[in-house]
């Protein structure tokens, strides 16, 4: 299938819960996920890392990041409100906002203003079904997302190991050149062309601005734009490997398994119903 045939996906919609529990068990989600501490507290672990949160504490958790959640029995009753969103809800792939959130990683825990922590409340009152509801929650989380930058609460991915400014310069155009032509044949020569490093210089470098090698950040982004295709379009699951760069589709159902715990139709059929809700 050409891919201008393929059916056009939806825009993931900016989702807003509250809940008295977060996940027990290791989960992956292709969106962004930002979480509001209500009350109680516990232990969230992300991959290899754990942090103790408590009432008030602000988490900002990346696509794709696993994450679960162990509730301290002391802190009294457990409450959150969560903001999940995928950077297509800041604009097309072209736009300035949304080019610009794709290369920075904001910081893990974010401090706001009092009147914008009041806006998960107030967000929460106001109900799915009141007028204007969706502009609202758009409105706050770009809200959120422009204080932070603001406030310099993020790092663009290639200063996260000091990496000097011409390096800076070589990642980020190897990142946005990855998100243009995740569909296409990648590989490291074509993206060594936009360099002047060597491929030893250019390996190392990519290694410690996005904390991965060349192939496994390719293979992500691939995973996390099939996801979407899964619950938005109706395309069959060889179809959608091959319109996100997989000719294989043992490969891409080895390496789906891998990142999303379950099969592309599992993970299809589970999440259709939760959008259909």
């Amino acid at each position: 299938m050409e891919k201008n045939e393929l059916i056009g996906r939806q825009p993931v919609a900016v989702r807003f819960f509250s809940q008295d529990s977060y996940a027990e068990e290791p989960q992956r989600l292709i969106e962004n996920e930002i979480l509001y501490v209500e009350s109680g507290s516990g232990v969230l672990y992300f991959g290899n890392s754990v942090s103790m949160i408590q009432r008030g504490d602000i988490i900002f958790i990346n696509s794709f990041e696993e994450r679960f959640f162990r509730q301290e029995t002391v802190g009294g009753a457990f409450r959150c409100y969560r903001i999940l969103f995928d950077s297509a809800a800041l604009g097309s792939p072209d736009d300035a906002c949304r080019t610009f959130f794709e290369g920075i990683r904001l910081c893990r825990f974010l401090k706001m203003p009092p009147e914008l922590v009041l806006r998960f409340r107030k967000i929460d009152e106001m109900g799915k079904e009141s007028d204007g509801y969706e502009l609202v929650l758009r409105s706050m989380l770009l809200d959120v997302i422009s204080y932070a930058v603001e406030s310099g609460q993020y790092e663009k991915y290639s200063q996260l190991s000091g990496i000097e400014g011409r390096s800076l310069s070589a990642i980020d155009n190897a990142l946005h050149y990855i998100r243009e032509n995740y569909s296409e044949n990648l590989s490291l020569k074509s993206l060594l062309a936009l360099t002047n490093y060597s491929k030893s210089h250019f390996i190392r470098l990519f290694k410690e601005s996005t904390g991965m090698n060349v192939s496994e950040y390719i293979n992500k982004y691939r995973i996390e734009k099939a996801c979407l295709d899964l619950i938005y379009t109706s395309n069959n699951i060889t179809e959608i490997a091959t319109a996100n760069g997989f000719n294989n589709i043992q490969y891409f159902s080895r390496k789906f398994r891998e990142y999303m715990k379950c099969t592309p139709k599992q993970y299809q059929k589970k999440r259709k119903k939760l959008t259909e809700r």
